[in-house]
């Protein structure tokens, strides 16, 4: 059975948050797992990719990523690190609302997330974005999709895509993953 690993961002997606609600509608048909973090409002890159693999190593059989903001700058910094040894059960990323970490809106709490490794990810990716995003202009989010070799799906304004831009279950962006699962799982 596959298993669909939740990464989320800097906060963390609770209750009202679209990720949230589907790391519980998933459980119906897939295996869910949610990557804790032991801070969630002063993420470090190093603690954050180690919780990351941490979670993956546990797990046997195949592996979708599912991230919202920071999440996927975890999880493209996770796979420059583990790429040889972490990453051959993950067949995909769907990765939604990656910020720029080198943009001025980027929040100070969060450390150790530079430059992002311009190299290809190991697996199919998925990037979905929003046209008003307050940390990542649409100009940086398709440098990002161009370095790591994601498609990207452009949502209109949504801003960060996020609980505060109140898309409930937001049914369209569920549609895409679902879309995404049936991509890579057919694949493999």
């Amino acid at each position: 059975m596959l298993n669909i690993v939740f990464v989320a961002g800097y906060g963390n997606s609770t209750k009202g948050h679209w990720q949230h609600s589907w790391s519980q509608k998933v459980s119906d048909s897939y295996n869910s797992y949610w990557v804790e973090q032991a801070d969630w409002d002063n993420p470090n890159c190093a603690d954050w990719i180690d919780a990351l693999n941490v979670l993956v190593q546990s797990l046997q059989g195949p592996i979708l990523l599912v991230s919202h903001s920071l999440g996927g700058s975890t999880i493209v910094e996770w796979s420059h690190k583990y790429a040889a040894t972490g990453a051959a059960n993950v067949l995909g990323a769907f990765m939604v609302a990656v910020p720029d970490v080198n943009s001025e809106h980027f929040p100070k709490a969060i450390t150790g997330y530079g430059d992002a490794p311009s190299v290809k990810l190991p697996f199919p990716s998925l990037m979905l974005a929003s046209t008003n995003d307050p940390y990542a202009t649409l100009a940086s989010t398709q440098k990002m999709v161009k370095q790591w070799g994601c498609r990207l799906t452009v949502m209109g304004e949504l801003k960060h895509i996020n609980a505060e831009s109140n898309l409930g279950l937001w049914p369209e962006g569920y549609q895409l993953l679902t879309d995404f699962i049936k991509l890579v799982t057919a694949t493999k």
